[in-house]
């Protein structure tokens, strides 16, 4: 019903979804949003970001590390900022794929990664950290843009290295 070009059926099979439908499902949803137009693809979309399911998380990441969906990692990725999903045990991947994206898609990673409520621990954020720093390390043939926007992911990792360090004065 998800892949038919009738905007009733599209809304008929999301409402079926919502009422039965289970995470398992959520590859066979992304791959009709995948195909579809205007107004089914905007319900879609809006299916995808209010997944709030058990185990939610771990299907987003194995989708993002499929590679059968390498080509529509940033399109993924501007759902997940829309889900207001926590990812902060993934913030190294997240850093990689800003490195690996263009300016859009590092924008992309940027709103995730400053959604992310912690706690993170000292391993991620370092790891975090040398991923940015190789970067920087090496001569840039990429718009200014993107390395301004991978600069603004360096600034929210060192706030979220604040937050560690203000952690372990709590105690």
């Amino acid at each position: 019903m998800l892949a038919m070009e009738d905007y009733e059926t599209v809304k008929k099979g999301i409402e079926i979804l919502q009422e039965k439908g289970k995470v398992s499902d959520l590859k066979q949803i992304l791959s009709a949003y995948f195909t579809q137009k205007t107004e089914n693809k905007k319900l879609l979309y809006e299916l995808l970001a209010s997944i709030k399911a058990k185990g939610i998380l771990e299907a987003w990441m194995e989708i993002l590390k499929d590679s059968s969906f390498k080509e529509k990692r940033k399109e993924i990725i501007n759902i997940l900022w829309n889900t207001s999903l926590d990812f902060s045990d993934q913030l190294v991947y997240f850093v990689s794929l800003a490195i690996e994206f263009d300016y859009m898609g590092a924008l992309e990673c940027l709103t995730v990664i400053e959604q992310m409520e912690g706690p993170f621990n000292e391993q991620q954020l370092l790891e975090a950290e040398v991923l940015l720093k190789e970067y920087f390390g090496k001569p840039k043939d990429e718009s200014n843009t993107k390395v301004e926007m991978l600069l603004l992911i360096h600034h929210q990792i060192q706030a979220f290295q604040g937050d560690v360090d203000e952690d372990l004065f709590d105690q």
